[in-house]
């Protein structure tokens, strides 16, 4: 299979555009079309949707209640227990050192004082046994009445707050299908581009395509058949293989769009970047370390081809600098060239690109 580096452009504006409107719901185009086909579908079961959901949280709240309570009866009883316990345990501490008084005539004054001390906590807890109670339940009582509370408001303002839900859920939807319409010509672009991506994974891992594949020129080429300086260039996928490097534009263009003369012709803009390439990759510069074997009749160049490929119709005519293919015709032209680098080679010009990529 291929060897694939990088995230077709279309892909990275859509998530950008999505992520600044705040639409985080879509991980692929495949999602993005099931949404399109079924808004109708999902924005009239909202109401069912938001009931069904709300009497569900009803239910958790009215179980979440009846454990708040029982929490609360525990912590009750357990706190009056241990309350009891330490009656219990100060009425016997109480009877024997009574016992001890009526013993030890010498600390009499001492056991009286002891005695006391010990009939008033007693005395205390006996009286305030309630008010004790009440402060080391208080955290699970309040627990109880926030419980309470939230349920008897869902309860009592049900149609207002499935109202509410609705509403919201309703803008949600129709904003993110605006969104989308808006975005027609990138989930094109996207759904053509992937398709070459698909299709050109079917070759051998002896290729190397570079998705996305743009680089800035300091200084700039020049073209002097052309009087035009190229400061950078940008290409939609970018194959390294045996028989060389392939730039390729994909165009998912109707038939409609193809015959619109007001739409960018995308051969000029090709030419214009297999230029630039070529000048890069067979240029003599210092910082051009592109290995490749020496050939007893002096360097070899690297070629380059450019195609374009139409993802739906495609023109009738040929044009110069450019081979315009559809999808099923991409493979068996890429491998109709023989090779002439050796697989060192390949690799060689695949990091040299790979490392320039911005």
């Amino acid at each position: 299979m291929t060897i694939v580096k990088g995230q077709i452009e279309p892909l990275k504006k859509l998530r950008d555009t999505l992520d600044k409107n705040g639409i985080i719901r879509f991980n692929s185009i495949t999602e993005i079309n099931e949404f399109l086909k079924g808004y109708d579908s999902e924005r009239n079961a909202i109401p069912k949707n938001i009931t069904s959901a709300l009497d569900k949280e009803i239910k958790e709240l009215e179980a979440g209640l009846a454990e708040c309570e029982k929490t609360f009866e525990k912590s009750k009883e357990d706190s009056k227990n241990e309350i009891n316990s330490e009656i219990t345990s100060l009425t016997v501490k109480l009877e024997q050192e009574v016992e001890k008084r009526n013993k030890n005539i010498f600390n009499k004054i001492f056991f009286y004082l002891y005695v006391k001390a010990l009939a008033r906590k007693k005395s205390k807890l006996e009286k305030n046994i309630d008010k004790i109670i009440h402060k080391k339940v208080r955290v699970s009582e309040k627990e109880v009445i926030k419980a309470k509370d939230k349920l008897d408001n869902i309860t009592e303002n049900k149609d207002k707050i499935i109202s509410d839900r609705c509403a919201k859920s309703y803008k949600e939807i129709d904003d993110t299908k605006e969104v989308i319409d808006g975005l027609y010509a990138l989930i094109a672009g996207a759904v053509g581009e992937n398709s070459v991506v698909k299709e050109l994974q079917k070759l051998s891992d002896e290729y190397y395509l570079l998705n996305d594949f743009s680089i800035k020129f300091n200084p700039p080429i020049f073209n002097r058949k052309e009087n035009d300086k190229i400061f950078s260039i940008q290409i939609d996928h970018l194959l390294i293989c045996n028989s060389g490097v392939y730039i390729l534009e994909t165009k998912n263009w109707s038939e409609q769009s193809i015959q619109n003369i007001d739409l960018r012709s995308p051969v000029k803009q090709i030419k214009r970047t297999s230029y630039a390439l070529f000048v890069l990759l067979n240029s003599e510069s210092k910082y051009n370390d592109i290995e490749l074997e020496r050939h007893h009749w002096g360097n070899k160049k690297i070629p380059i081809r450019s195609l374009i490929v139409m993802v739906n119709g495609k023109p009738k005519e040929e044009f110069k600098h450019v081979k315009i293919l559809s999808l099923n015709e991409l493979n068996g032209y890429i491998k109709y060239f023989d090779p002439v680098f050796n697989d060192a080679e390949v690799k060689s010009i695949y990091d040299y690109l790979r490392l320039r990529n911005h």
